[in-house]
């Protein structure tokens, strides 16, 4: 069987760590398919590797812009699979070409466009945008035979939308433990705390966006003026993707005086991530969307104490690994991680729970089971 995964829309984040694994994981299954991975040119840097099973094709037209993309997905594809023999596509990225005869599969992992709230707060450009991927994703879903969604919570807001589902499967990410897993002690933990100037610290890793909920953890830490130890540090670590947004927050940090306390490090890169999570005193999780959190997972691998939006589906991922609180209050917030500051017995159950609870993800049960999928609908 030749299957083909689309995989244009993979930029950053956890689209990318979502690829990059889900392929190393399938190579490694024991099974006569053969894959051919759609990518962009920076794609096929970051996600090609060498397997008799596996063809890496690069484009460049998907690269040029989210339009440019949609055309090639919707125009050029379908061409493209029935010219290639293809028996199942994979679009992991909520949207797959309409008017292919293939099987399709298609992921949903970005369920923004359902959130009312979060299309609240966007700019007229951004809704627009958003409601129009909410109809690609519609149809998609009515399209494809099976649909995967990686949580309960992100399978229960598309049925509550009202979408027809003709087959849903929940399939969760996985964490990669090779990578993750606690760091103590190490030279290059001390290397990596000076190069970034790192002290005593609470993180959060996310890609910049208003719907991560970064102001209102910055207001919380804020509030915490004079009540916890003034050399405690807020670290984020990620990707802008809203300017305007990250501008408010640095004024905001400006007026407040907080430059010294309140550090955007940007992208990181991946392999360094379990020094962040390993070091930290605190993960918080404000966000109040998501399909999955991998930050999450990935923090709770490397035995960091958690707090977390009590939205789902940090709930339904985090377990009793989390004390949770209401995302959209900064007061709220500000508690949870005072309690949290106040009490070490409190901050030693939450890390030996996120080391309990990350024995719970796998890549190899996401590979596996993705691929159960690929094959029932062949």
């Amino acid at each position: 069987m030749k299957i083909a995964i689309n995989t244009t829309s993979a930029v950053a984040g956890g689209g990318v760590t979502y690829i990059k694994n889900l392929l190393v994981y399938l190579s490694k299954l024991d099974t006569p398919h053969y894959y051919l991975i759609l990518t962009t040119h920076a794609g096929k840097e970051i996600f090609s590797f060498p397997h008799p099973r596996f063809t890496f094709l690069s484009f460049q037209l998907p690269s040029k812009g989210p339009l440019l993309r949609l055309c090639w997905e919707q125009i050029y594809l379908p061409l493209f699979l029935k010219r290639n023999n293809v028996h199942i596509l994979f679009s992991p990225a909520n949207v797959c070409p309409l008017f292919a005869k293939s099987s399709n599969v298609v992921m949903i992992q970005n369920i923004e466009p359902f959130s009312n709230r979060v299309s609240g707060n966007r700019s007229f450009v951004q809704r627009v945008r958003l409601k129009f991927l909410k109809l690609l994703t519609t149809a998609s879903i009515q399209k494809a035979q099976t649909t995967i969604f990686p949580s309960t919570k992100a399978r229960t807001d598309i049925e509550k939308s009202g979408i027809r589902v003709k087959h849903a499967e929940v399939v969760y990410h996985g964490i990669n433990k090779e990578i993750f897993h606690p760091i103590r002690g190490d030279d290059k933990m001390l290397l990596f705390k000076k190069k970034h100037q790192l002290g005593t610290f609470i993180l959060f890793v996310s890609n910049i966006q208003r719907y991560k909920n970064f102001f209102e953890l910055i207001n919380a830490f804020v509030l915490l003026r004079d009540k916890i130890d003034n050399t405690i540090q807020l670290v984020f670590a990620g990707t802008c993707f809203d300017r305007e947004y990250y501008n408010e927050m640095k004024s905001f940090i400006m007026r407040e005086r907080y430059e010294n306390r309140i550090l955007f490090l940007g992208s990181i890169p991946y392999e360094e991530l379990p020094y962040l999570y390993s070091a930290c005193k605190l993960f918080v999780y404000p966000s109040t969307c998501e399909s999955f959190g991998m930050t999450l997972v990935e923090a709770m691998a490397c035995g960091a104490p958690i707090l977390a939006s009590n939205r789902e589906p940090m709930p339904e991922i985090c377990a009793d690994a989390a004390l949770y609180f209401d995302p959209m209050n900064p007061v709220a917030i500000a508690d949870a991680i005072m309690k949290a500051l106040k009490n070490p017995d409190l901050v030693s159950a939450l890390a030996r729970n996120s080391l309990k609870r990350a024995t719970d993800f796998s890549w190899e049960n996401t590979a596996r089971d993705t691929l159960k999928i690929f094959t029932r609908i062949s």
